[in-house]
C-alpha cells in the first residue's frame, strides 16, 4: 500500500484510507467479529489511516473502532482522525463546545490524544449561513470559523489532546477557498468523485456544485487533503442495490450531488470503466481519486470484507491512464 504525506502535517497515511462512517456502515451497524475482521485485514494491507465521527451511529463508530484497535494492539500504528459538529447553541462558546466534543471523542476511543480532528460543519459566507439558519444543517459563518472555532480548535492542539485541525469543505466555495487561504487548518477533506471531480478539475461539475480546484489550492498551501465521497456514497456502483449495513446516502452533500441524480450520470462511468478494463465504475472511481494530483488518502467507506477486498486489489491496480482521466473529467464538463 502507498503511504503519502499528509500535507504539513507530516504524518503519513495510506492512499486508501478507511471509512468509519454510516453510508458503508460496517463500524455502525455490522457483527463485531466482522468488524474485527475486516479492521485486522486493512491494518495487514497496509491501510494506515482510519476515520470516524461522533455523528457516525451516536458514537458508535468510534467506540467500536477504539475497542478493535485496542485489541489489535494496532492504535501506534495507524493514524486516526475524528471530527467535531457544532450546533448553533454551541456558538456562543465554541471554545467550550470543541474542547468538550473533543473529550467525548477520545473517551469512546479509548485514546489520549487523537492525530487529527476535523470541523465537520458547512462553511458559507455570513449571509448565507443567516438564510440557512433554520435548516438541518445550517452552514457556519466563514468569520467564525476564521475565529472563535479555530481558537477551540487550536487550544486542544495546545493541550496535546489532538495532533492536528482540519475541517470538511463542505459549504460555498468561495468560503472554503478563503479558509484554505487563511491557513488556519493543516487539512482538508475535500468532495470529488469521477460524476463532480471539480475539486480536482475547475469547472468540471457536470451541472453541480464547482468547487473550482480545491484540491489544487488546498495542496499548493501544504495542506493534506483527504478525499470524500469518491463513490457518491455509492452511487457509482451504476445500480440501487445497497448492502444491509450500508445506510441510506442521506442528503446531498454538495449542490447536484443527490443519489438518484448520481445513479443516471453514473451510466456513462459505467460504459468508460468498461472500455477501460475495469471490473465496474466503482473501480474507475477510486483510482481517478488515487490518481488526482494532491490528494494524501482517499476514503472509502465498508460494508464488508468483500468491499475492502475489491478496494485493495483496486488501488493495486494502480493510477488510471492518463487518456482515462481526460474522458473522465470530459464527462464531467458536459451539462
Amino acid at each position: 500500500m502507498q503511504q503519502r504525506v499528509l500535507g504539513k502535517t507530516g504524518i503519513r497515511v495510506s492512499a486508501l484510507g478507511f471509512g468509519a462512517g454510516a453510508v458503508g456502515g460496517l463500524l455502525v451497524r455490522g457483527d463485531r467479529a466482522d468488524q474485527a475482521r475486516v479492521v485486522a485485514r486493512a491494518l495487514d494491507a497496509g491501510i494506515t489511516y482510519f476515520d470516524t465521527a461522533p455523528s457516525y451511529g451516536d458514537g458508535r463508530s468510534e467506540e467500536n473502532l477504539g475497542a478493535i484497535l485496542g485489541a489489535l494492539h494496532a492504535r501506534r500504528r495507524v493514524a486516526l482522525g475524528t471530527k467535531v459538529r457544532l450546533r448553533p447553541s454551541d456558538l456562543s462558546d465554541p471554545v467550550t463546545a470543541v474542547r468538550r466534543s473533543c473529550q467525548e471523542s477520545l473517551r469512546r476511543l479509548g485514546c489520549e490524544t487523537v492525530d487529527l480532528l476535523q470541523l465537520h460543519n458547512p462553511i458559507a459566507s455570513s449571509a448565507a449561513a443567516r438564510a440557512a439558519a433554520t435548516g438541518s444543517s445550517p452552514p457556519l459563518p466563514f468569520e467564525t470559523v476564521a475565529g472563535p472555532v479555530a481558537e477551540g480548535m487550536h487550544r486542544v492542539v495546545a493541550e496535546g489532546l489532538v495532533r492536528h485541525a482540519g475541517f470538511t469543505g463542505l459549504g460555498e466555495t468561495p468560503a472554503l477557498h478563503a479558509l484554505v487561504a487563511a491557513g488556519t487548518f493543516a487539512t482538508v477533506q475535500s468532495y470529488v468523485n469521477a460524476v463532480n471531480p471539480s475539486a480536482a478539475i475547475a469547472g468540471a461539475s457536470r451541472g453541480g456544485q464547482d468547487f473550482a480546484g480545491l484540491i489544487g489550492a488546498a495542496a499548493a498551501a501544504g495542506m493534506g487533503v483527504i478525499a470524500i465521497r469518491v463513490m457518491a456514497a455509492g452511487a457509482l456502483l451504476a445500480r440501487p442495490r445497497r448492502h444491509p449495513n450500508a445506510a441510506d446516502p442521506g442528503p446531498a452533500l454538495a449542490e447536484g450531488a443527490q443519489y438518484d441524480r448520481d445513479l443516471d450520470r453514473a451510466q456513462a462511468i459505467e460504459a468508460l470503466a468498461s472500455a477501460a478494463a475495469c471490473d465496474g465504475p466503482l473501480e474507475l472511481a477510486l483510482r481517478f481519486a488515487l490518481a488526482t494530483p494532491g490528494i494524501s488518502t482517499a476514503l472509502v467507506g465498508f460494508s464488508d470484507l468483500a468491499q475492502l477486498e475489491d478496494a485493495l486489489r483496486w488501488a493495486e491496480r494502480g493510477p488510471l491512464p492518463e487518456d482515462v482521466m481526460r474522458r473522465v473529467a470530459d464527462l464531467a464538463r458536459q451539462p
